[in-house]
């Protein structure tokens, strides 16, 4: 049995949050989720508890990355603990073998990580189970194993090779040879090395034949060295050789595959032998074609917790020349499975278990990383969302204070590989002025890829709240080889994206979103930062102030143009929220945001229009012959170069994309030869003619470029030239259509990695289905996709082009698919360009007339007795907008310069009351109330409105009411009793205009209802459109 007590002995300092009296601190200790808490000591700032606590490892041992959670929070009678202190323990010490103790005088740390004055006594004892000490299996396939041999084999880190020794001085003072006078030299010790230490505890083993099954799986590598490479992975066990398939043209490949290696053999035969993991470049096969191996004894993984390594990190290096560094990175699983073991699980650790892969690594001796280190030069953010609540605010206005403040308290967080470092906080501030340079020191290259900037929300209180993660990729930023590049970016705003701008007292369910978890559904700010790397040497400080010259040196980054989004919605169908008008809204970046109060309105929506059924199974937006059209006008920095020679590649990869299956079709229609050769010869020479085009060059005067920019320009031209030679060789020399159409396939996965912009500053294309003042669904289009350009290869792919987007729920509900139905299907046409070539985008509507209407909502009041009126407590202006936020009174309307009105004010129907409510049904249930009133302590009589509908507008009673032309009725006039009524079929209410009706009568209820219905049935659709014909004449 394997057991971790935790004894809790006593704080001292502990933080005093209360305004009255002192804190009243408890303790709790958690491990691996298991959680457990002291008694709490009422009003003490020096607490003693004296508590153990016992955690049960099941017969598991402790690993290295193992830690507690250790909090100090104060009890409150009412309301929530607040948390007081807070810190991590690692237990690695624990792991030296055998029982261990330790006591520990922890200081903790607030809510934010900042260290405290309070300290916290703790003692920690381990017992590690039996089967973690050397020892025989009895009957076992390993024999008697020597429990002499010392340290168990097989840490984090590999530093010494086997078979090694390592010498050690003898300590001392000095010893003077009396007849020289000079010192004599100390004898050296000899010390085995970790891997010797390994053929000890496994020296005296069985030689009895039985039967292991070892089991590999290689899930994936990163940072390998090379260009346009196709990685394969060979792994050899004993005399056994197994090989993953190929990835072509990547150097962070993703294999995922198992491999299963059976030997009836000995241990003593086995355990000596070796595993040895290559990557070659399969390109060529050539005696050099071997980026890097990695090669381990066998018995170093027995010697394991449960005989295996899970998601282990290896670093690649050359045999030959080991001095020359790492090679990459390559990520595997190992086990051996003996009579009677049980297999572990080989899944893997999900992407967010990326931050500690450094202390996961198992790295052969000799091989050095170079320290380096990442700057990031922090200069500002924008648009950032409120996050607190505004309470204090109105308190505050009461009294007659215009003060009025920010509700957000941003700082940023940079992250590496484990690390962080972290900027100041600027309070009450949505546009905050860092100016801080931020450094993480690493050891280069490293196996991970991104680095993470997050955005937090400071809170005096409770645990602080993520605003927006953004992961940068490292493999865009650089690249590897003799004539490569550092990772550097920027100057050059990222933005952030995840849950919806709205602040919400309420949790929120998208709130996942921030941490970088899916799709972001909404932009949330932006920052501007620039990255540098410097080898050969690490920071002395994390956080240091930018100097005024560098601050004034990205002024020129931050200027900015007018660009205009259009968008011609032409129809939107299968729409599934029918329960309130549906509008759809069109934002980039903050603005168009019609539901956040801090951006100005404008023409971002189209009119709220309730959907009408299409006789089949869907809903639909009835705009019939007048489609609604929007328009936003935002301000952003002219980077168009980036995005052109971004839109250039995508071309050439939709191009080469759509050739190739084109040669796929034609073979499996098993075409003659010489067609699909002219097939191919076509697909060659539009790709050399494609990759021939000029990439977009930064004008001056109008584009500013920074170092990245010169970079992946003279990197692009290069492989573009690659591609051409390539594809020209090809050409002429191909032979076979297969062989050619994979080396074509290899040529598109290059393009794709080109096509790929790391310094994107604008902000993406967001379209929202809203129905109320709830979000429903949304979609995201990239601005390049969307931007207008005069040059023809430049311009975007979706540009002012119809395009049918299938909406998406946000968050959990698209993934989990927890709504199966499609939100909705829209067609539209959409234009983003700047301001002076906005008639492009005029131009381009050729279907019809654009026409500009202002429009006003008047809203009235529905009061007992008096009826609908604009007088009474609207709560809203009696002329606005149509959330009824903004007030328009007509009178205030004038025409821009150089427009007049062209017709007077008119009432304009709401489109869905064109048509009837039993419309596109074949079948129909019609359905009336019945509305009773009384007088205190008097009987029910009918109501002044005895029949109306679910809203209480007055309507004809059951017996009045006409069977439409077309229809027959199918039965008889019922009660509804499905719902939450009584007996009779009654609900009750104080007032019938206040509503909030039940199915229990009470004393003071002055109003009561039920629902009649009937079913009717369509058996004549022709009568039907006649009568609808006529009905609707006088309109059109």
């Amino acid at each position: 049995m394997s057991m971790l007590q935790v004894i809790v002995v006593g704080a001292t300092n502990v933080p005093n949050v209360e305004k009255f009296g002192e804190s009243d601190p408890y303790t709790t200790v958690e491990f691996k989720g298991e959680k457990k808490k002291t008694e709490v000591q009422k009003s003490s700032l020096n607490p003693n508890w004296g508590e153990t606590f016992d955690f049960d490892l099941k017969g598991q041992t402790l690993g290295g990355s193992d830690e507690l959670l250790v909090e100090i929070k104060d009890w409150e009678r009412v309301g929530r603990n607040r948390l007081l202190a807070k810190c991590k323990v690692p237990l690695r010490n624990l792991l030296k073998g055998g029982a261990q103790s330790e006591n520990m005088n922890l200081t903790m740390q607030d809510g934010n990580g900042r260290p405290t004055q309070c300290q916290l006594n703790i003692k920690v004892n381990y017992k590690p189970p039996p089967s973690a000490q050397p020892a025989a299996p009895s009957g076992g396939a390993a024999g008697q194993i020597d429990q002499q041999g010392g340290d168990v084999l097989g840490g984090n880190m590999m530093d010494l090779a086997d078979g090694e020794e390592e010498e050690e001085e003898e300590t001392g003072p000095p010893q003077i040879d009396p007849t020289t006078g000079q010192p004599v030299p100390r004898p050296k010790k000899r010390r085995r090395a970790r891997g010797s230490m390994a053929r000890r505890m496994l020296g005296n083993l069985s030689t009895k034949a039985t039967d292991f099954q070892i089991r590999v799986k290689i899930i994936e590598a990163r940072q390998l060295q090379g260009d346009n490479i196709q990685p394969c992975a060979k792994v050899t066990v004993a005399n056994q050789t197994k090989t993953t398939r190929v990835k072509k043209s990547t150097n962070s490949p993703y294999w995922n595959e198992p491999f299963f290696f059976n030997f009836h053999m000995s241990p003593l035969e086995l355990f000596e032998d070796y595993i040895e993991f290559r990557v070659f470049n399969a390109k060529t096969f050539r005696a050099d074609s071997m980026i890097g191996s990695f090669k381990m004894e066998i018995g170093q993984v027995y010697l394991e917790n449960r005989h295996a390594y899970m998601n282990k990190w290896l670093l690649l290096s050359d045999e030959e020349a080991e001095m020359k560094g790492a090679k990459g990175y390559l990520k595997m699983c190992v086990c051996i499975v003996g009579p009677g073991d049980d297999a572990p699980s080989f899944k893997s650790v999900p992407a967010e278990g990326e931050d500690d892969i450094e202390s996961n690594l198992l790295r052969p001796a000799g091989v050095q990383l170079q320290p380096a280190t990442f700057t990031v030069n922090l200069f500002r953010a924008e648009d950032i969302p409120r996050m607190d609540s505004n309470f204090l605010q109105g308190v505050k206005k009461l009294f007659g204070s215009d003060d009025n403040k920010e509700l957000v308290d941003p700082y940023f967080v940079l992250t590496f590989a484990g690390k962080q470092a972290q900027s100041k906080i600027m309070y009450n501030n949505d546009h905050p002025d860092w100016n801080q340079a931020l450094s993480l020191g690493i050891q280069f290259p490293s196996m991970c890829d991104k680095i993470k900037f997050i955005i937090k929300d400071w809170d005096r209180v409770t645990e602080d709240d993520i605003i927006g993660t953004y992961a940068l990729p490292l493999s865009l930023l650089s690249s590897p080889g003799g004539e490569g590049f550092l990772p550097t970016f920027g100057p050059c705003y990222v933005n952030f994206y995840g849950s919806t701008r709205e602040f919400s007292e309420l949790p929120n369910d998208y709130e996942d979103l921030n941490l970088g978890k899916g799709e972001g559904v909404a932009y949330r700010g932006r920052a501007l930062v620039e990255l540098a790397t410097t080898l050969g040497q690490m920071p002395d400080q994390n956080v240091t102030d930018i100097e005024s010259d560098n601050v004034l040196r990205v002024q020129k980054f931050m200027r900015r143009r007018k660009f205009k989004l259009h968008a011609a919605f032409l129809n939107a169908t299968m729409v599934s929220a029918i329960d309130a008008p549906v509008e759809f809204e069109l934002s980039i970046g903050n603005y168009g945001n019609k539901l956040d109060d801090n951006v100005p309105p404008c023409s971002s929506t189209t009119q709220p229009t309730n959907a009408v059924f299409d006789g089949c199974h869907y809903y639909y937006l009835p705009w019939g012959g007048t489609k609604p059209c929007v328009v936003v006008d935002c301000s952003w920095e002219d980077i168009s170069f980036r995005l052109e020679t971004l839109n250039l590649l995508l071309t050439i990869v939709d191009n080469l994309e759509g050739n190739i299956e084109q040669v796929k079709i034609g073979t499996k229609a098993k075409l003659p030869t010489p067609e699909l050769a002219q097939l191919l010869m076509s697909l060659l020479e539009q790709l050399v003619n494609d990759c021939r085009k000029q990439v977009a060059l930064p004008q001056q005067g109008r584009h500013v470029e920074n170092n990245l920019d010169k970079l992946l320009r003279t990197y692009r031209k290069e492989e573009l030239q690659y591609i051409i030679e390539e594809a020209s060789n090809l050409r002429e020399n191909a032979t076979d259509i297969n062989e050619a159409i994979s080396e074509v396939e290899g040529i598109l996965q290059r393009l794709k990695n080109l096509a790929q912009e790391p310094q994107n500053s604008m902000p993406d294309v967001i379209l929202w289905m809203i129905s109320g003042d709830k979000r429903i669904a949304y979609y995201r289009i990239p601005a390049n996709e969307v931007l207008y350009s005069s040059h023809p290869d430049y311009i975007g792919r979706k540009c002012g082009k119809i395009q049918s987007i299938q909406m998406k729920y946000p968050g959990r509900l698209g993934d989990e698919n927890k709504k199966p139905e499609v939100p909705a299907l829209v067609r539209c046409k959409i234009w983003l360009g700047l301001v002076n070539e906005e008639q492009e985008w005029h131009k381009m509507q050729t279907e019809g007339e654009l026409a500009v209407y202002a429009e006003t909502y008047e809203n009235q009041l529905s009061l007992p007795i008096v009826g609908w009126t604009s007088k009474g407590p609207l709560n809203r202006p009696k002329w606005s907008d149509s959330q009824g936020k903004v007030k328009s009174p007509k009178d205030k309307f004038d025409p821009p310069p150089g427009w007049r009105w062209d017709s007077e004010w008119y009432i304009s129907p709401e489109l869905s009351m064109l048509y009837d409510k039993d419309a596109g049904h074949k079948t129909f249930m019609e359905d009336v109330y019945e509305v009773q009133s009384r007088m205190p302590g008097t009987r029910w009589v009918e109501a002044s409105r005895p029949w109306t509908d679910v809203k209480g507008d007055p309507l004809a009673s059951r017996t009045e009411i006409q069977l439409p032309v077309g229809w027959t009725w199918e039965d008889e006039w019922d009660i509804d009793l499905s719902r939450a009524v009584d007996e009779d079929g009654f609900e009750y209410c104080v007032e019938a205009t206040i509503g909030g009706y039940g199915p229990v009568e009470k004393t003071y209820h002055l109003c009561r209802r039920r629902r009649w219905v009937r079913n009717r049935r369509l058996v004549d659709s022709t009568k039907q459109k006649k009568h609808d014909v006529s009905e609707f004449s006088h309109m059109i």
